[in-house]
């Protein structure tokens, strides 16, 4: 893959909210709703957001201004929060395609998103969505001018744990959304709740 000077792209991965260990009425795995503390931690995020630019001493990195996410309750749940806390208008598109999916799978719908959008949010999974931002980052052997090094990303997001309304946002050195490919990225930051 060929890099362009000067064109950046910005992914936000955040896990769901903690869930409940059943879903209501019978359901199944996927009808699984967030639990008090859920709702809470992804208001909480949605709060943060709302702050704007600069939010988790991210300063360089634009908010997300569009979102996508898995079309499990607890998924949607969590996306729904965070845009109604951040009280802005933002695109969601929830796909049941994401609900169990491979990184590769979450990978191709980041690759489809719309190339006027700069910054992107990703609602889903574990272990999905940690695989997919390991699998997004330079191992450690790679030497980089970032202020997370490349080979310090991984590190960091491996000492720091993914737990639910996790969030590991990277920097991806593309052109567009559709070169997006593994270790193209660099790792802006990684947080957890209480927010």
């Amino acid at each position: 893959m060929t890099k362009r000077p000067g064109t950046i792209k910005y992914l936000w991965l955040l896990r769901h909210g903690k869930a409940a260990p059943h879903a209501l009425q019978g359901g199944g795995d996927k009808e699984r709703p967030l639990t008090g503390r859920g709702r809470r931690d992804a208001t909480a995020f949605g709060h943060r957001l709302a702050a704007g630019r600069g939010v988790f001493g991210l300063h360089d990195v634009p908010l997300p201004d569009v979102a996508i996410c898995s079309a499990a309750t607890r998924t949607r749940e969590t996306a729904d929060l965070v845009l109604a806390a951040m009280a802005k208008e933002m695109p969601l598109e929830s796909f049941h395609s994401l609900y169990g999916a491979s990184p590769a799978t979450v990978l191709q719908h980041i690759r489809e998103l719309d190339e006027s959008r700069e910054s992107a949010l990703v609602v889903g999974h574990n272990p999905t969505l940690y695989q997919l931002a390991w699998e997004l980052l330079p191992p450690a052997d790679i030497e980089s001018d970032d202020d997370v090094g490349a080979g310090e990303g991984r590190s960091t997001l491996q000492s720091h744990g993914f737990p639910t309304c996790a969030l590991a946002v990277l920097r991806l050195e593309v052109g567009s959304w559709g070169d997006v490919d593994y270790e193209c990225g660099s790792l802006a930051g990684v947080v957890s709740p209480p927010y």
